[in-house]
């Protein structure tokens, strides 16, 4: 059971993202929504920063962009109205943030037809919620797309999650060894675990590196991963928490959230100077998902 004191602060900063998802087209005050939650503005920043991993502000912000762009994907409505009724004052101001955040204005992107970059909201409610003893931040989820790459490396068959005799915890760091192993000069390090033709809950794990390269000289085993849509768990914690991240993905968040996950290529993303023996770490996980409606409106309704 998660602690008191966490659980209260859990739930207080939930009445305040509620309030905030059903109000993304009217100017916030942090000092209201403090108040709100029962704290100083200090206190609020400082809990709020510590759980999400960012300030309530870019919170806020990066939302109103990920619904203005889910909007631009998914209905007809001009572009100047979806920004309005994001909260942006003008198609200016509207185009400026967009721009500067997906790298490309909201035209483009709309004729690109990708959902990419876009963070959903963060679900607070205590049922839904990781078991406190993971030790792990709430996770923050968002949608995204790449297109095809191919990875090179080192390949074996291991036991999942999901399974009565699970091995991932031993068998894939002894991939990750006799990869490091290999000659070569690596480029993005890519955990990849197919799961198109898995065996009950057996499946092929590929530790390798994104590549261009047509050798073998980042390992014996090399596959072309497809386009795709994704779901990205942005994990941070004790990286023995993240087999509790992922049971708690796909039983209480992916439900709830309006996408389904497909059995393709599940992503394991490292950045560089990942140390899995580190206290705490950071990387990505992405699952391969289809949206067949939008996900973040159906979180974040706007009058």
């Amino acid at each position: 059971m998660p602690r008191p004191d966490h659980q209260t602060q859990l739930v207080r900063i939930g009445e305040v993202l509620n309030y905030v998802h059903l109000n993304l087209d009217k100017p916030m005050a942090v000092a209201r929504l403090a108040s709100m939650a029962g704290w100083s503005r200090w206190q609020f920043n400082r809990v709020f920063a510590d759980q999400a991993g960012q300030s309530l502000g870019q919170y806020v912000r990066e939302l109103k962009l990920s619904l203005a762009a889910e909007l631009l994907l998914f209905t007809d409505q001009r572009i100047i109205d979806i920004g309005l009724a994001c909260g942006f004052g003008s198609d200016i101001s509207f185009t400026r943030s967009f721009k500067q955040h997906f790298g490309c204005p909201p035209a483009q992107y709309r004729r690109r037809g990708l959902p990419c970059l876009l963070n959903t909201p963060l679900c607070l409610d205590p049922e839904l919620l990781p078991p406190d003893h993971l030790k792990a931040r709430i996770p923050r989820i968002r949608l995204d797309s790449k297109p095809a790459f191919t990875v090179a490396g080192q390949a074996g068959r291991v036991r999942g999650l999901f399974s009565a005799r699970p091995d991932f915890d031993t068998k894939v760091p002894q991939l990750w060894k006799t990869l490091g192993q290999s000659p070569g000069t690596p480029g993005p390090r890519i955990g990849v675990l197919d799961l198109r033709h898995r065996s009950g809950s057996d499946f092929t794990y590929l530790a390798g590196y994104q590549t261009e390269a047509p050798s073998e000289a980042l390992g014996p085993d090399r596959l072309q991963v497809p386009a795709q849509n994704y779901a990205v768990i942005s994990f941070r914690g004790p990286i023995t928490s993240l087999p509790d991240i992922l049971k708690w993905f796909f039983t209480a968040w992916l439900p709830h959230a309006g996408c389904q996950a497909l059995y393709g290529y599940d992503l394991e993303i490292y950045p560089p100077g990942f140390d899995p023996l580190a206290p705490e770490v950071a990387m990505e996980y992405w699952i391969p998902v289809t949206l067949n409606e939008p996900v973040i409106a159906r979180h974040a309704p706007i009058g």
